[in-house]
């Protein structure tokens, strides 16, 4: 059963959660403006990520955008007047735009971002914290900032060049290309591209068969790639060490074994 709710009064309208079984999934809810991401927004997401990790049942976190039109457009350009004006107020709207995509970047659960049609600047950069990328064929992929004169959080960079690498980022931010979902995919970006007609079927069976794993392997190896390439707020080595003991004294290890022995597909629960 799906039931979509704003968990705490401080959650935007323009941020909504959905959970339905194993899949919690944040609706960027500004559909009027092709998902733009507004101050408020962008401060509300790690609150409903907390939300989500909160949740024992909940062992996958999409983030999807409403309608069919866009992901995130990109941030709300029609308020930069106001809380990105000067340098005070720009650093402030950085410092909560880093910690939105810190908080997807370090959740412990799989974060997947749904993309369908445009997945612009913070957008683009929203997508590069999730572990996971799927779009539509009609994906547009892109980061504009040199169009407008702004500068990204620097994490939020470092997020693109792990997944492209350096030279591709370098054309990504120095050319404010525009990019089809082809391209985005040749580029590393996404894992997969379904067609518009079936990408909503295709991604739900995608987000369940991660969302069916064991929920303790993936909090160790999503913080143990972390570590691997070397992201600034990586766990240290014995905290990963411990973690992956944690998998071998679960629960979830025996049954794992169990099925591969009784030839039966595993029911992890994460502990």
């Amino acid at each position: 059963m799906t039931d979509t709710q704003n968990p705490d009064t401080t959650l935007p309208d323009t941020i909504l959660i959905e959970r339905d079984g194993p899949i919690g999934r944040i609706i960027i809810n500004n559909e009027t403006k092709r998902n733009a991401m507004t101050l408020a927004m962008w401060r509300a997401i790690p609150d409903a990520v907390a939300a989500l990790e909160a949740d024992f049942d909940v062992h996958v976190i999409a983030i999807v955008g409403a309608g069919n039109k866009a992901f995130v457009s990109g941030a709300d350009i029609s308020e930069f007047d106001t809380v990105r004006k000067d340098t005070p107020s720009a650093s402030h709207y950085d410092d909560i735009n880093a910690e939105c995509y810190r908080a997807v970047r370090n959740a412990k659960k799989p974060t997947i971002a749904l993309i369908k049609g445009f997945c612009m600047g913070g957008g683009f950069g929203l997508a590069a914290a999730c572990d996971l990328r799927l779009s539509n064929q009609s994906g547009k992929f892109g980061i504009p900032a040199a169009k407008l004169g702004i500068s990204y959080p620097t994490d939020a960079i470092a997020d693109v060049v792990n997944i492209v690498g350096p030279a591709n980022a370098r054309e990504i931010y120095l050319t404010a290309k525009v990019y089809g979902a082809d391209e985005a995919q040749k580029l590393g970006f996404l894992h997969a591209i379904y067609s518009d007609e079936t990408f909503d079927a295709e991604a739900e069976a995608y987000c369940q068969s991660v969302a069916m794993l064991a929920p303790l392997s993936h909090k160790y190896h999503k913080a143990a790639i972390n570590s691997a390439i070397g992201q600034s707020d990586c766990l240290p080595f014995d905290r990963l060490k411990s973690m992956a003991c944690d998998c071998l004294d679960s629960e979830d290890y025996k049954e794992g074994r169990r099925a591969f022995s009784e030839k039966r597909k595993p029911e992890f629960v994460g502990e």
